[in-house]
């Protein structure tokens, strides 16, 4: 049996924990079977070489990291490199995190903030860096292309669109009578709307905006919300007792397992002020639940008619057009809605990456 080329996957951030985390583990899961990967991240001790960048502010990690990790391969030129993260240079460069200045341009950040900022200084120098030296640049979404060729001008044949792709066996649709059991299981409610929450960073993410949808749906078609995620609730406390919606919102943390959730809510709602591509949203859709998001997530563009709504900005999901369509939701079928993603399989995507390995070896 033939050995089994050498692949890298890096990525700064690896706690084990968060939707660029899992991704990670799932392309080392993946590209396994084809390559003998190993995983590089900050504070990793790998072949004798610990890489830097998990300690000081920010700016620092993520130069100390670019360092560390090109001094890494720079003596393993018969490898392949997959990198997840800014200034890293390699065959395939995969932008899962967007460009750095249109996401501070959405949030509308100051002139004066960005320019004194070490992070926002330094985050576009390693981003440029990595797409000049890095044999091709990948984008999850036709969003971030646009934006990577807005940004930098690069040569159309190096950048590729890889929509992200979902598990079947994990992300699935369930019948009604599976889903009243699970929600008995876990002592949940079957009666009104129950919308769901599932994020991480929940200020760009636009919690505030779901918890606003809440007063504004009129009391005859009752919501219940479900935050899942990593947060502090006690920030929304104040918001939530002065919209009036107390009784409406549970937070659960995160969870191990999101699908059953997704199988078991009506609605997913994630009102983003950016998000490249959003896995939650393909996973949501794959179970057989709706979506209501906006045009500054990525994954729109798996949205249609059959399995989901999109605004143009999140003040929209509590908007007149939002809240009679979410009164329609009980009428769609969730196979229908499942069905609508199958093209975007996991497989699918491993594949695409596989195509342009196989182009440089």
């Amino acid at each position: 049996m033939p050995k089994k080329k050498k692949l890298y996957i890096v990525r700064k951030e690896f706690d084990g924990f968060g939707g660029a985390e899992n991704v990670a583990k799932r392309y080392e899961e993946s590209f396994s079977k084809f390559y003998n990967t190993s995983l590089v991240y900050a504070g990793s001790e790998l072949e004798g070489t610990r890489i830097t960048g998990n300690s000081g502010p920010g700016w620092f990690k993520a130069l100390s990291f670019a360092f560390s990790v090109n001094k890494f391969l720079s003596s393993r030129k018969d490898s392949l490199v997959f990198s997840m993260s800014r200034g890293v240079h390699g065959n395939v460069f995969r932008m899962g995190d967007g460009v750095h200045r249109c996401w501070l341009r959405r949030k509308k950040i100051s002139w004066l903030k960005e320019k004194s900022n070490l992070n926002h200084l330094i985050t576009p120098i390693l981003e440029h860096q990595s797409i000049q030296k890095s044999k091709f640049v990948v984008s999850n979404s036709k969003l971030v292309a646009d934006e990577v060729q807005s940004e930098y001008q690069i040569s159309p044949s190096k950048l590729k669109v890889i929509h992200n792709g979902y598990s079947s066996d994990r992300y699935f649709h369930v019948d009604e009578e599976k889903k009243k059991a699970m929600k008995i299981e876990y002592g949940l409610s079957d009666s009104g709307i129950n919308l769901l929450f599932c994020a991480n960073g929940w200020k760009r993410k636009g919690l505030y905006h779901c918890l606003k949808l809440l007063k504004e749906i009129d009391s005859a078609t009752p919501c219940h919300l479900w935050v899942i995620g990593k947060g502090n609730p006690a920030i929304y406390t104040k918001t939530i007792d002065s919209l009036g919606v107390s009784d409406q919102v549970t937070f659960y943390g995160s969870v191990e397992d999101t699908s059953p959730w997704y199988q078991m809510a009506d609605l997913f709602i994630l009102p983003t002020i950016y998000d490249p591509f959003s896995n939650s949203s393909l996973e949501a859709i794959a179970c057989g639940c709706p979506i209501l998001t906006t045009a500054a997530n990525g994954a729109n563009e798996c949205v249609n008619s059959k399995n989901g709504l999109v605004v143009s900005s999140p003040q929209l999901v509590s908007s007149k057009l939002s809240l009679d369509w979410i009164k329609s939701i009980d009428a769609r079928n969730r196979s229908i809605i499942s069905n609508s993603v199958k093209h975007l399989s996991l497989e699918k995507e491993i594949g695409a990456y596989l195509n342009i390995f196989d182009s440089h070896e």
